[in-house]
């Protein structure tokens, strides 16, 4: 078993802040990640869990003992590097099992549990292949390996970036061996693991956390992290958005939470309004918007206050022609461009508002109709479902620029 925690972590580097007073906690068997852009701090985070670098302040506690000052063989903990870091000049069996000889285990026992790992990871057979002869794959899976062997006591498993520059194919691939060895009974590992791809956290993690620039922005679930982003960083990080700026309307009637009503609603719609309130939102239209939005927040933004309206690109819905009068939350716009992305369409539409041009983006998944019928210049109707919008208060067109990279 290995619960670890964190405690007010913080690290610099001469005068650049890596980390800043960073406290979460991890839970035993949990497949944790760490996600946020490169130079957010991940990897530095990942070494002092590790023991391979020291705080300049805080504890690092593995099950309630206080190991900030142990050195990482004393953590006895499995550590995949981003480079794999195999030794050249040994074959397969040698690279996994360098660990126990360093350890002076029993033979006999090392390779009981070499030949386990080789058959979790496919590699039976392939013993005295060098590194030189293995694919960008195999040697994931050496290293994957070599992490392995060091697990009898904390089953605590570190992997930085394990599966950067691999090819789409096997990334999905990897992804899904990792998971499965993670979650059997042989093993029930907890893993940390460091990405900066959103897809790849959301396809392994229990929970997630994002840093940014050192500091901890949110942990949260797959679906918290997606569906209730803490800040407008972390629901841009996640995927492709659009945003309006818009004024909070509450002087007239609070509109009806009406997921009782209906036998035929979503399910899924109504679990994001169980705890949601809906807004009115002025964008100096005819008509306001209305996204849900969470009871705490509601209540701390006041009537006529500025907000930020968010939206993901893959919760716009299109419709060729003028439906403004049957949709809620839509605009008429004509669509400037297409792309054709394999599982998907990506348009970019023009719309106005307050006679400003704007551009929105959205992804629908690719189908004959779409191909036909959504062509470049026809007219169409942009909306959204009021439970798919994210609102935030508005931080300030500075903040708004620098975090969506905007000109």
């Amino acid at each position: 078993m290995v619960q670890i925690k964190l405690k007010e972590i913080s690290k610099s580097f001469q005068d650049f802040k890596a980390l800043d007073n960073i406290s979460l906690e991890i839970k035993d068997k949990e497949y944790f990640i760490i996600l946020g852009p490169t130079g957010g701090g991940k990897t530095t985070l990942l070494k002092i869990i590790a023991g391979l670098i020291k705080p300049e302040s805080g504890s690092v506690y593995f099950d309630n003992e206080d190991v900030t000052q142990l050195s990482p063989g004393e953590r006895n903990l499995g550590f995949m590097f981003e480079n794999y870091a195999l030794f050249p000049h040994m074959n397969i069996y040698d690279n996994i099992a360098y660990s126990s000889r360093v350890h002076a285990r029993d033979p006999k026992q090392t390779e009981t549990i070499v030949e386990q790992v080789l058959m979790m990871t496919l590699l039976t057979g392939r013993n005295e292949a060098l590194p030189k002869e293995m694919s960008g794959g195999m040697r994931q899976r050496v290293a994957l390996c070599r992490a392995l062997m060091n697990l009898e006591q904390t089953r605590l498993l570190i992997l930085d970036e394990p599966l950067k520059a691999l090819d789409a194919g096997l990334r999905m691939s990897l992804r899904r061996e990792l998971l499965l060895m993670a979650k059997s009974k042989l093993l029930e590992l907890t893993v940390i693991h460091v990405t900066n791809e959103e897809e790849e956290a959301m396809m392994l993690a229990d929970r997630i956390a994002v840093i940014n620039e050192g500091k901890l922005v949110q942990v949260g679930t797959p679906y918290e992290i997606f569906y209730q982003p803490s800040n407008l960083f972390v629901a841009n990080f996640m995927s492709e958005i659009n945003y309006f700026t818009g004024t909070c309307v509450k002087n007239g009637p609070i509109l009806k939470n009406n997921i009782n009503k209906s036998n035929q609603i979503d399910k899924f719609f109504a679990e994001i309004k169980r705890n949601s309130v809906p807004m009115k939102i002025n964008l100096g239209l005819e008509k306001c918007f209305t996204a849900y939005t969470q009871n705490q927040l509601y209540n701390k933004i006041e009537d006529g206050e500025e907000v930020l309206l968010v939206v993901r690109a893959n919760h716009m819905k299109l419709r060729i022609g003028n439906r403004i009068e049957d949709k809620h939350n839509s605009l008429l716009g004509t669509i400037y461009r297409r792309k054709f992305m394999g599982l998907f369409y990506r348009f970019e539409v023009k719309v106005l508002i307050n006679e400003l041009e704007k551009i929105l983006i959205i992804t629908i998944p690719a189908t004959s109709v779409i191909h036909d019928q959504f062509l470049e210049n026809s007219e169409v109707t942009v909306y959204f479902p009021e439970e798919l919008g994210i609102v935030f208060k508005n931080p300030g067109n500075d903040v708004i620029k620098e975090l969506l990279k905007l000109e």
